[in-house]
């Protein structure tokens, strides 16, 4: 290297490079951008030029890129947090309109039947110790809901009150087996009761017990409540008959009976706090 740099070809390159330099400042000096030195200078610097416009372009196009990358981020999140928030009112709508029809069903309930004191109320979870999920509500003493106030969803029977604490109430359903309820066919008029065992409680059927042998009554029939006990008003909506069968045990038929509540989807219910006839075992 220190050979090259004493050589004659390193000398001859330097007074060129050398003439360049002078060249491109005399041109500038004279604004003469004609003269054969600019011309030479130009056609080695012009490549150069364009090498650095394109670069130079090159960086403005990642820079618009980084730029418009940070918008459609900042867009997108925008757009998310307006997804979120329609959402939401959607879920608060679909809530509001449940609400709605809920109230719409129970008032045609209270028209029908006057005497009804109602008490609305949000299922707020279910009572683990019990093996057939007794709900809990969030309405308790201070609402005036009592032990044995029954009930419903619509016009159908849900269960019956068994505990009351002074803001909630824990409510056994009628799959639950200690729940009985007196009955009636609304087509035969045949009198018998509801209950329920394990195996139906799973299946989420009741048993609509004590028919006679040669019992009439069908699949499709509607069963309600007889009112006898003063527990139960009458005429609530229990289920419908799936299923009529002999007894193992003794000459008696019995019948399976899918329930009208779907209890186990449920989120509100109310309940009969006061009914003519509550507290009075009528006998028909």
């Amino acid at each position: 290297m220190r050979h090259f740099l004493k050589s004659v070809r390193f000398r001859v390159f330097a007074l060129v490079i050398c003439a360049l330099l002078v060249g491109m400042v005399i041109a500038v000096a004279t604004e003469n951008p004609s003269s054969p030195i600019t011309s030479a200078v130009g056609s080695v610097v012009g490549p150069l030029r364009r090498v650095a416009s394109a670069v130079a372009d090159k960086f403005g196009w990642f820079e618009d890129s980084f730029a418009s990358a940070g918008a459609y981020k900042n867009e997108n999140e925008r757009l998310k947090e307006k997804v979120a928030e329609y959402e939401s009112r959607l879920a608060g709508y679909d809530e509001a309109m449940h609400k709605l029809e809920s109230y719409e069903t129970i008032l045609e309930v209270k028209e029908k039947n006057p005497d009804f004191s109602i008490v609305p109320a949000d299922i707020i979870g279910t009572d683990s110790s019990d093996i057939f999920s007794s709900i809990i509500i969030n309405k308790g003493s201070s609402d005036g809901v009592k032990v044995n106030d029954p009930v419903i969803y619509g016009n159908y029977l849900v269960g019956v009150v068994k505990k009351v604490n002074h803001s909630y109430s824990v409510i056994e359903t009628i799959l639950n087996p200690s729940v009985n309820v007196s009955a009636i066919e609304s087509k035969t008029r045949e009198a018998a009761y509801i209950t329920t065992d394990v195996r139906q409680s799973e299946e989420g059927k009741c048993i609509l017990a004590g028919l006679d042998r040669t019992t009439e009554i069908s699949p499709g029939g509607i069963v309600l409540t007889s009112g006898i006990g003063g527990i139960y008003p009458s005429g609530l909506i229990i289920g419908t008959v799936s299923q009529v069968l002999k007894s193992d045990i003794d000459i008696s038929s019995y019948a399976i009976v899918t329930p009208g509540a779907d209890i186990g989807s449920l989120e509100d219910v109310f309940v009969i706090t006061a009914f003519d006839g509550q507290g009075v075992e009528t006998i028909e």
